[in-house]
């Protein structure tokens, strides 16, 4: 079944990257380039899962996954994603701010793929 998914992503290569996967899976694939602005389409479309990047223009991911899940939109799983190398710290960071999962971005995002097969 197809679900709404809002990546947080101000790279349009690796946007192109996740919105194929996503696709191909099915899914129905909206973007925002900033953080400020995911949080106010969270509110207003609905989205079935927010994928988000750390590092944005404006806030970081930890920050857009703790105001999301602040609201009324709480419920939506959140899966924070990272070009960096994975971190306890981070992992942790995540965690506290109410990701559901905290994945790197791979050449092959398998790991991402499997989330996403997970949460909705």
């Amino acid at each position: 079944m197809s679900k709404k998914i809002l990546i947080v992503e101000d790279n349009s290569v690796m946007f192109s990257v996740l919105k194929n996967l996503l696709e191909k899976e099915g899914h129905s694939v909206f973007l925002s380039e900033t953080g400020e602005a995911a949080v106010e389409m969270a509110k207003t479309d609905s989205p079935d899962l927010v994928i988000t990047d750390t590092q944005l223009p404006d806030i970081d991911g930890f920050e857009v996954c703790r105001r999301i899940k602040n609201f009324e939109t709480e419920s939506v799983p959140m899966v924070i994603i990272t070009t960096d190398d994975i971190d306890s710290v981070d992992a942790v960071k995540a965690h506290e701010a109410g990701a559901n999962d905290y994945c790197a971005k791979t050449s092959d995002s398998l790991h991402l793929a499997t989330a996403v097969r997970g949460l909705v």
